[in-house]
């Protein structure tokens, strides 16, 4: 019986042919992998994007747009690539100007920051749907969740938890001007494609953290077939957490959330200075959140085990 999103991979590619000869990397990854020459890949990627579970009405046309293309965008860094090319499917209830020409700037915004085309696409009318894809190259290695190795250190880039905080906190009327200060990751994530290239070099392993840390972790830890011993107190979020949400969904922002579309990613210790370098030089946060082990996923808090029933984002929960 199919259940949930993993389930339907499962059966996808239980009953298709999901091989050929030049794909290295079919279903199962943050992009698929295209070998076009000994040295280069293309990188490709897809995403939906419908309000709903992706944005509300409070959206700006300039957000959606943003954020569609900001979450493919964050596959490719997750594989530690050059975004090159987007084709996009645009499904509108309406021809409404206003709201195109907003909608096409927070498209452009990517564009030409990441100096991409677009090359391509479709346009309907129906209920309003984004789809997108993105390919992209390789300009060093292309990393991949099933590279994860022993005593390899886990890191994570930015801060965790703050969209899942933003939307806890959206709606209640005496937590405004903190719902303002946090909205932005929820809206306008950043894709970390500058943070991917540096650490294609150096990283064993990475994926974007969309459906939250716990699933999106557990990938890299079944793909490489491996463990991991987490350190709860370490791992970077916002002081406005702990202040504001109830102890009852702190963990759930923390871990559970989704969309903080940040890397999660290892690295062999002895690269522990190239690090802090592309810390350093990127004026972005990594930091080491544990380290990977030979059985399961433990999370533990100053020290002490702590048992967690978070499973992260699934369309079908």
């Amino acid at each position: 019986m199919i259940k949930n999103e993993s389930d339907i991979l499962d059966y996808i590619q239980a009953k298709i042919n999901t091989k050929s000869p030049n794909v290295v990397k079919s279903i199962g990854d943050d992009c698929a992998v295209i070998r076009i020459s000994n040295k280069q890949s293309f990188v490709i990627t897809t995403d939906t994007s419908l309000e709903g579970p992706h944005f509300t009405k409070d959206y700006t046309a300039f957000e959606i747009g943003y954020k569609s293309l900001s979450t493919n965008l964050s596959d490719i860094a997750a594989m530690g690539c050059i975004p090159k090319y987007i084709f996009m499917s645009l499904t509108l209830p309406k021809l409404d100007t206003n709201w195109i020409k907003s909608f096409y700037k927070g498209i452009a915004a990517h564009v030409e920051k990441f100096n991409l085309a677009l090359i391509g696409g479709d346009t309907n009318r129906g209920p309003l749907s984004i789809s997108i894809q993105v390919i992209g190259i390789n300009k060093s290695k292309i990393l991949y969740r099933d590279g994860a190795n022993f005593d390899d250190d886990i890191y994570v880039s930015g801060k965790l938890g703050l969209a899942r905080a933003a939307l806890i906190l959206k709606n209640k009327k005496k937590f405004i001007k903190e719902f303002n200060m946090l909205k932005k990751h929820l809206h306008m994530p950043i894709p970390r494609i500058d943070a991917g290239l540096k650490l294609s070099k150096f990283a064993n392993s990475c994926i974007d953290i969309s459906d939250g840390l716990m699933k999106d972790l557990s990938s890299i830890i079944n793909q490489s077939n491996c463990g991991a011993e987490i350190y709860l107190e370490r791992i970077p979020t916002h002081r406005l957490l702990k202040k504001l949400i109830p102890k009852s969904k702190y963990y759930e922002c923390l871990i559970g959330g989704g969309e903080d579309y940040e890397l999660c990613f290892t690295v062999s210790k002895p690269q522990r200075k190239n690090m802090q370098l592309i810390a350093k030089n990127l004026k972005l946060p990594l930091t080491i959140i544990g380290k990977i082990t030979k059985k399961k996923i433990l999370f533990k808090e100053n020290g002490v085990e702590k048992k967690l029933n978070i499973k992260g984002f699934d369309h079908f929960s």
